[in-house]
């Protein structure tokens, strides 16, 4: 509880006063991170499931993202930034690192951003407008980004030139961490509402995969902002995803069938 505590007031904008924290114990904490988003999913889903009864998808869709800033404190949104404006910048290994450590945002990482919301802006006004069964995605959105992050430190390297954090998130996460969160994830979804959301996140995780030997090869591993890059990226895809297989659900159980 008292790592939990101390991931919660990292990840969150909770205002949680743990005493006499170790540096040990802060960087065991972050392997906690698809538990904090199961706090943060049920604080989305609760506030889609109020948004909804305004009847205004786009616009609550809008109000979501602004929330999910709060409670976040927009923490991951600089490593997407920082990893596509190295990533697009066409440089060597040693200068996409000093891009990624820079703290100006270059005009490929505004225009990521750009994207990001305008894809989770997409796929929350399609999630409100589906009701329960969207919502629920809601709820799942930061546990399925928070479980790829974890998932691909655990089979991924460090990028030599990265942040410090990542580099001891990265050497911490084992495979059966992954297991663990693997089995509970798909437990959790199941429970909520059975073979739909198990698809869709069984599709993230695949591409996350993708995404992280991208990564890999590119920059020759992961950093702390990867890390951020790859909680946004897969919790919008995941959105994308579901919102896609809720709108044609009935066709796709109809043609099994």
């Amino acid at each position: 509880m008292r790592r939990f505590l101390i991931a919660l007031s990292f990840f969150t904008r909770f205002s949680i006063k743990v005493d006499d924290v170790q540096e040990k114990e802060f960087y065991e904490s972050m392997i906690l991170m698809p538990l904090i988003g199961v706090i943060i999913g049920g604080l989305l889903a609760l506030a889609a499931w109020i948004l909804s009864m305004i009847h205004n998808p786009q616009v609550s869709a809008i109000v979501l993202i602004l929330i999910y800033i709060a409670i976040t404190g927009g923490l991951h949104f600089d490593g997407v930034a920082d990893t596509t404006d190295a990533i697009f910048s066409a440089r060597d290994h040693k200068r996409m690192m000093e891009i990624m450590k820079d703290s100006r945002l270059g005009s490929f990482g505004a225009m990521g951003l750009i994207l990001l919301f305008f894809t989770l802006w997409t796929g929350y006004s399609t999630l409100i407008s589906q009701g329960n069964s969207g919502i629920l995605g809601i709820l799942l959105l930061p546990v399925v980004g928070r479980y790829c992050a974890i998932q691909s430190c655990c089979f991924t390297s460090y990028a030599e030139g990265g942040g410090g954090l990542g580099r001891r998130i990265i050497e911490m996460s084992k495979p059966w961490h992954v297991s663990i969160y693997f089995f509970a994830v798909l437990v959790y979804a199941w429970v909520l509402n059975q073979w739909i959301l198990v698809i869709a996140i069984l599709v993230t995780m695949i591409a996350n995969f993708i995404l992280m030997f991208y990564l890999q090869k590119r920059i020759g591993g992961f950093t702390g902002d990867t890390i951020g890059l790859t909680i946004e990226v897969n919790q919008a895809f995941f959105a994308v995803v579901l919102s896609i297989l809720i709108q044609n659900w009935s066709c796709i159980t109809g043609c099994l069938s």
